[in-house]
Formats: C-alpha cells, structure tokens, sequence
C-alpha cells in the first residue's frame, strides 16, 4: 500500500529509529510499503522513518534497478570525500550540495534477520548514506551551515512550507561530558605558568591543590563519557556521529593528557 511521506516541517523526521528485533510478517508488509511508495514517488529510496515508522529499515534500488533492504544499518567505514548534489521528498524543489564519503562499507540485517555486510561507492553510496541519515534524527539539511539552513528554510518558506530546522537533533549529551573536561584541564592548564610569577606559598598550595581535584575529576568524567558513549551507541548505533572508534579515540586522548597535566602540576607549582 503507498502511504504518505513525511514533509517538511514535520518534525517526526527528527526522531531516532529503533532496531528491528522481530523480523515478522509486520516488516514484510512495511518493506512491501515502501517498495510501493518508492515507486508512486518516482524515487530511489526510502527510510521507514519517511512515511512516520520510526524503525530502521531502508529500502532502496542500486543503479541496476535491483531492490534492495538494508534492517539495522551500520556503517564501518568510510573511504574518500566528495560532493553530491541532492534532494529529498521531505524538502521538495530544494537542491543542496552536500559533502560525502565516496565510499562506504556497513553491516546490515536482511529481512530474514540474517547479517550482511557491504561495500558501495558512487551515487548508490551517496543514497545509501542520506538514507541511512534519516534513520538516527537527520536529514541532509544538519549537514548545511546555519547560513544554508536559512537560505532552504526561506526557500520552503516561499512555497508556503514555513518551519523551522532543529539543527541539534544530532546532539548527544556526551558533549557535556567534553565541556567540563575541557574546561577542568584548561584551567589545571593555566596553573602551570606559576614558575614564571612569584607567588606564595599558600597560593602555590592552593593551586596545586586544584590539579589534584581536577586530575580525579576529569578521570571520572572520561570514565562517564565513554560508558555514556558506550551507551548511547547500543541505542544509536546507525549513527556515523556515535561510532565506537570515535568516542574512544576521544576518551583515550584525555586519558593520555590527564596524567601529563597532573605531572606538570607536580613538578611546577607542588611547593614542596
């Protein structure tokens, strides 16, 4: 049956789709769905999450005109950066360039349940990759600068679609994590100049006494921020922004500077 895309400025887009768990007749029926509607829209592809089922399945043709679904999509890999000139069904009439990775290589469930993994590049790469957008809360429009996003927002605004981007809907509470690293580490950071000032003892004592608070404060918080980010990967973990490679290359960087810091801490402003 074709049913009804979501358009712009519905903000269902925006939800997270959940992983397929039972691969049933109910996910035959929605494939069948979108198969349907892909065809009634003249288009190439579809995330369930475009016609409000907020599930992560995409169904899309490769240049051969072969179907194809991809359930629990998650992208391993990535190879080579170019630009694609697109549109969406949930913007129409609007054309953006956007930047991809030429190349991807992802694992995926067919609707048997059975794992697969693939590699496509070109434009079926470039499909695939605005698809599998669309399953964590995205739609190509976050990848435009706040300048783009007004220019289409205008644009839609012209054709009697007002709304509204939510450019955060890719945010994750993990960057709260960052911030108050971040901002520990500088300031245990500024505390290492002291040798180039005469301070006394006392202050010395106090500072010192901050890099000892803020060397066990961020430990924990990098502790928090990579089992946050385990975390919420088990639950977006379609999400090219929640890899695993990513968040721990982060966390082992602060794991890496903590130590430092505390060492400079030690041998310049300890007055003992």
């Amino acid at each position: 049956m074709i049913q009804e895309l979501i358009r712009y400025p519905d903000e269902r887009i925006n939800i997270l789709s959940t992983d397929v768990r039972k691969f049933n007749d109910e996910v035959d029926e929605l494939v069948q769905d979108m198969k349907e509607t892909i065809e009634a829209n003249d288009t190439e592809g579809l995330a369930a999450i475009q016609i409000a089922i907020p599930i992560s399945v995409v169904v899309a043709k490769d240049t051969h005109g072969e179907w194809h679904t991809f359930c629990n999509p998650r992208i391993l890999k990535t190879a080579g950066k170019t630009i694609s000139s697109e549109t969406s069904l949930y913007m129409p009439d609007i054309e953006e360039e956007i930047p991809r990775h030429e190349q991807i290589t992802f694992i995926y469930q067919d609707r048997m349940g059975k794992q697969h993994s693939m590699t496509v590049s070109g434009h079926f790469s470039y499909l695939l990759q605005r698809k599998f957008d669309y399953t964590f809360g995205g739609t190509f429009a976050n990848k435009l600068d706040r300048k783009h996003r007004k220019m289409v927002e205008k644009k839609l605004s012209i054709n009697g679609a007002k709304g509204e981007f939510n450019s955060d809907s890719n945010f994750s509470k993990r960057e709260y994590f960052k911030s108050a690293i971040n901002k520990l580490l500088f300031f245990q950071g500024l505390t290492l100049f002291t040798p180039l000032f005469s301070l006394k003892k006392e202050t010395l004592e106090t500072l010192y006494h901050y890099g000892i608070f803020a060397t066990i404060m961020t430990f924990l918080l990098t502790i928090g921020y990579l089992a946050y980010a385990k975390y919420e990967a088990s639950k977006v973990i379609s999400c090219t922004g929640c890899q695993v490679v990513s968040f721990t290359a982060v966390a082992i960087k602060y794991f890496i500077l903590i130590p430092i810091f505390f060492m400079g801490s030690y041998y310049l402003v300890n007055p003992n």
